[in-house]
C-alpha cells in the first residue's frame, strides 16, 4: 500500500508516478491518497486487515507517525519514501534523501528491522482517554509550544525549515518561556521533577534543525533518556544550548535528565501540549509514556536506527 502526501513539501507527482512504476514491477502495489490525518491512519489499519505485506509512507514526518499508529503492534511493515521538510525519521533510519532513491530500497527483497516507539496514553484536556504512539520524539510543554507555534506558519517551514524552528524558538523563548514557572509533575519510580517541559530519547539523536544533532547524554539511550527543564530564565539559555551541543544538558542548573527510564508520567496542572515526532496531538492532564523496544517493523537498512537504540 503507497500512501502518498501531496501537500509535503518535496511531494512531485513524477517521482510518486515513476515509484509507482518502480514498485510494481515486484510488488502488487495499491496507491492511496488520504484526505486527512484521521483518514491516513484509517487507509493503514484496513491494509493491515486486508493482509498487505506492508505500508509505504511518502512524504514528510507527518504522515509517517500517521501510518505508524495503525501498524504498532502488528506484523505490517512500515516503508518511508522522504518527501518532507525535515524528514527526520528517514535520516534516524538511515534512508536516503530523495524518495526514488528510497524506494529501490523496496525493489526487491525488503529489508525489515525491528523499531522501537514510544506509547503514549493520555487524558486529554476534555477528559478523553487517547493512546498513541512516538517513532522517534515525544516531548510535553517546552518543545511542543514551539511545535505548535512553528506549525501556524507552515510556509515558512516549507521554505526554511529547520532555522524556521530554530526562529520560533528564540521568539517564543523571549516572549514567554523565560518567564514560565513549573507546572508539569513528571515522575519515574522513585524520580520525581517538576518543570516547564519534558522531553525523551529513546534513539541516538534527533533534530528538527536538520543534521545539527540534539543529544540528552553522551552516552546511546539505554531505553529512553528524560530531561526536564525546571525554569529557563535568561541567565540560563546560553549554558543549556553549550551543553546540549557537548550532550551534556544536565549539568546546567534546572534542568534534570534520567537515563534507564522505562516508564515515567507527567501531569499537567494546567493541561499542557503534547507532541509526538512533531505532530501536535492537543494539551493533556496527565499521560503515561511507555517504551516498547519491538513495537514496529520497519524497512531500513540493516545498520540504521534500531541498531543504536
Amino acid at each position: 500500500m503507497l500512501v502518498a502526501n501531496p501537500a509535503a513539501s518535496q511531494f512531485t507527482g513524477g517521482d510518486h508516478r515513476r515509484i509507482l512504476q518502480m514498485l510494481s514491477r515486484s510488488h502488487l502495489v495499491e496507491s492511496v491518497w488520504p484526505s486527512s490525518a484521521a483518514d491516513a491512519r484509517t487507509i493503514a489499519a484496513d491494509a493491515v486487515t486486508a493482509g498487505f505485506d506492508g505500508v509505504v509512507a511518502m512524504g514528510g514526518d507527518g504522515i509517517v507517525h500517521q501510518v505508524a499508529q495503525s501498524l504498532v503492534g502488528t506484523e505490517v511493515f512500515l516503508a518511508v519514501l522522504p518527501a518532507g521538510t525535515t524528514n527526520v525519521f528517514a535520516r534516524q533510519a538511515g534512508l536516503p534523501a530523495r524518495p526514488v532513491r528510497a524506494a529501490r530500497l523496496l525493489t526487491d527483497e525488503v529489508p525489515v528491522r525491528a523499531w522501537p516507539v514510544v506509547s503514549v496514553e493520555a487524558t486529554m484536556e476534555d477528559g478523553a482517554r487517547v493512546v498513541r504512539h512516538a517513532v522517534f520524539a515525544a516531548g510535553v510543554g517546552l518543545d511542543a509550544d514551539v511545535v505548535a507555534a512553528a506549525e501556524t506558519e507552515p510556509y515558512r517551514k516549507y521554505w526554511f525549515g529547520g532555522l524556521h524552528y530554530a526562529r520560533t524558538a528564540l521568539r517564543l523563548y523571549w516572549s514567554d518561556l523565560r518567564k514560565r514557572r513549573p507546572t508539569l509533575e513528571v515522575v519515574d519510580g522513585a524520580r520525581s521533577a517538576r518543570g516547564i517541559g519534558v522531553m525523551t530519547q529513546f534513539h541516538s539523536t534527533f533534530t528538527y534543525f536538520g543534521r545539527l544533532p540534539l543529544r540528552f547524554s553522551a552516552d546511546p539511550p539505554a531505553p529512553m533518556t528524560v530531561l526536564t527543564v525546571e525554569r529557563l530564565p535568561s541567565r540560563r539559555l546560553l549554558p543549556l544550548l553549550w551543553h546540549v551541543a557537548r550532550s551534556a544538558p544536565g549539568k546546567v542548573r534546572g534542568v534534570e535528565v534520567w537515563e534507564g527510564c522505562e516508564v515515567f508520567t507527567v501531569d499537567a496542572d494546567p493541561p499542557a501540549r503534547v507532541e509526538l515526532d512533531g505532530e501536535m496531538i492537543g494539551r493533556l492532564r496527565s499521560a503515561r509514556f511507555e517504551y516498547r523496544p519491538d513495537a514496529l517493523w520497519v524497512a531500513a537498512p540493516a545498520t540504521a536506527g534500531s541498531a543504536d537504540a
